[in-house]
């Protein structure tokens, strides 16, 4: 036995269970899809498209695929959240049909803003990937959206967009909502972590501004 293996490996502690917050994107739910997409943004040489909608009992989760039609220039990154010079890269938002909106993108931590009265829109980037022609990035929104549309805001001025706009059925999330399952009581679930296999782009801070 050499020096190093004689000492003893040190205890670990279990982790306990924890109840998640209301906002957080439940892991014990299997979501239902909702029909219907939308292009956020479309020119000659880019596009994003808003899609693959999942809704839980207290959010949604939701895709943004984005389609560059060449390499290079100024797209020096693959992820294009993180790619092109200050305030000129890719930003997306939305705004519920009650006022409340969020944002985020290149050169901007995730941001909210709201009536006083209610609960903040969160807006979670949950990990992406792609390559230099497209990527996708994985999103959480929470709360369910009231009825009504929902607002999605594309600005990309390095592929010469200032904004472009489009919407979602906030009514179709709601409603697919209720078909979510659970799969179990949320307080036996356990703290394991919330990692991701792929790669999460370093353009999204994890703290947020309030205005």
């Amino acid at each position: 036995m050499t020096f190093f293996e004689e000492f003893p490996d040190p205890p670990q502690p279990e982790a306990p269970p924890r109840r998640r917050e209301p906002w957080e994107q439940p892991d014990h739910v299997l979501p239902a899809s909702v029909p219907g997409d939308a292009v956020v943004i479309r020119t000659p040489d880019a596009a994003v498209w808003a899609g693959a909608v999942q809704a839980y009992p207290n959010g949604f989760a939701l895709t943004l695929r984005v389609v560059r039609r060449r390499p290079g220039g100024a797209y020096r990154d693959p992820d294009p959240f993180a790619s092109g010079d200050a305030g000129t890269g890719l930003r997306f938002g939305l705004e519920f049909a009650d006022g409340r909106r969020a944002a985020m993108g290149h050169g901007m931590r995730v941001r909210f803003q709201q009536p006083r009265d209610d609960g903040p829109l969160w807006l979670q980037p949950n990990g992406g990937g792609g390559n230099h022609l497209s990527w996708d990035q994985n999103l959480w929104i929470a709360p369910l959206p009231p009825n009504g549309p929902v607002l999605l805001v594309g600005s990309w001025p390095e592929a010469g967009v200032d904004e472009q706009r489009a919407e979602l059925d906030g009514t179709a999330i709601r409603a697919a909502a209720a078909r979510a399952v659970e799969l179990w009581p949320e307080e036996e679930a356990p703290d394991a972590g919330r990692g991701v296999s792929v790669r999460v782009s370093t353009a999204h801070v994890a703290d947020a501004d309030a205005d």
